[in-house]
């Protein structure tokens, strides 16, 4: 002890019930220690995307990711002239068609709790750029569309193991 008393205690008598509790609680949490298992942390990507100047098109139109990440994508319209808004807007293969149907019926106007979407950005006007996070769908191929111009502004996202 720091005080200088010690403590003389007889082998196999009671070191009484602060210390049990103390020693019960240490031994638990070395226990408790040994066996966690230390979690990886979640892969963290940045993508990039933008339109491609004032013409209807993605560049690039096909973006990489592994499964599982956090995906943090930045759109940018670098449009000059024409004043259309763009975003980006990622879906599942088999509700394209449905989704770019109803795009183009409804002006682009879509509901943000949508489920045929997984991700989208906000609209940007030329020269302003929009971001969006999600976490990256199980492997395979993810069509992503512009909501004001879903037949001719595409691209793939491709998830990867």
């Amino acid at each position: 002890m720091t005080n200088g008393t010690t403590l003389n205690v007889p082998r196999g008598a009671s070191r009484g019930p602060r210390q049990f509790l103390f020693g019960t609680l240490a031994l638990l949490s070395i226990l408790v220690g040994c066996s966690r298992r230390s979690k990886s942390e979640q892969k963290v990507v940045e993508l990039s995307i933008a339109s491609d100047g004032d013409l209807i098109a993605y560049k690039p139109d096909v973006l990489t990711c592994p499964t599982g990440a956090l995906v943090r994508l930045t759109f940018h319209h670098t449009g000059k002239f024409v004043s259309a808004r763009h975003d980006w807007m990622l879906t599942y293969p088999d509700k394209l068609d449905a989704l770019s149907k109803q795009l183009l019926d409804t002006d682009g106007v879509f509901a943000k709790d949508d489920p045929r979407i997984i991700a989208f950005t906000p609209l940007a006007d030329k020269g302003g750029t929009a971001t969006t996070q999600f976490v990256a769908p199980k492997p395979g191929d993810y069509p992503f569309l512009c909501s004001t111009h879903p037949e001719d502004m595409r691209g793939i996202l491709h998830v990867t193991k």
